[in-house]
């Protein structure tokens, strides 16, 4: 499913890049971790496409590392935050020391793990956050482990592991993580995946 995703956003990422890179509409999800940032926090950015969460973390004063996958997105993420980090790399597989981040930001990433690598998953993310890190996971409403059209490129298709409500929480939870705080937001724009959003501000176990 990674090479099925990594294939998709290779041919959709100058569009997904136009359509989503000055879109503001999750800025007050973003700002809900950025007040409970210390001043100059280290992020990891997980799947950070091409850029635009991180340029904003970076904008508030915080030391920002991005990663994805997808050659195409980094380097566009490159180009356009030319003062950012960005490496290529897999979220279940990550090359940092234990508890090297204050934070972490998980947006529309999550959704292309497949259900069975979930947890392994969250725990990997977990497992780089130091004790009583933050972190913010953005997800989708919907049917879990289903592939799709892609709406930014006809006749594609696409991977995505989408959550209900209780569903997300159980997750996090079994992944370690304390939830502070949850909720959904519905967006107007109809070339997305569902326009439901699921987001939770977590933190790692003190």
């Amino acid at each position: 499913m990674t090479k099925f995703v990594e294939e998709t956003y290779r041919k959709i990422a100058n569009a997904y890049t136009r359509e989503f890179f000055d879109d503001v509409s999750d800025t007050p999800m973003i700002d809900n971790l950025l007040e409970r940032l210390a001043i100059k926090s280290t992020v990891l950015d997980i799947g950070c496409g091409p850029g635009q969460f991180s340029q904003y973390l970076m904008g508030h004063g915080h030391k920002v590392t991005g990663i994805d996958t997808s050659d195409e997105m980094l380097a566009i993420a490159r180009d356009k935050v030319p003062t950012g980090t960005f490496t290529k790399m897999d979220m279940r597989k990550l090359v940092y020391p234990d508890e090297t981040f204050d934070a972490c930001l998980v947006a529309y990433s999550l959704i292309h793990i497949p259900s069975s690598e979930l947890l392994t998953t969250l725990r990997e993310i977990i497992r780089v956050m130091k004790v009583g890190g933050i972190a913010l996971f953005i997800v989708q409403k919907g049917d879990a482990d289903q592939i799709l059209d892609e709406p930014l490129a006809e006749g594609e298709k696409i991977f995505v592991n989408f959550f209900s409500e209780d569903r997300f929480k159980k997750f996090l939870v079994d992944g370690g993580f304390d939830i502070i705080e949850m909720g959904t937001m519905e967006q107007s724009n109809e070339d997305v995946l569902s326009t439901t959003v699921l987001f939770s501000i977590v933190q790692k176990k003190k």
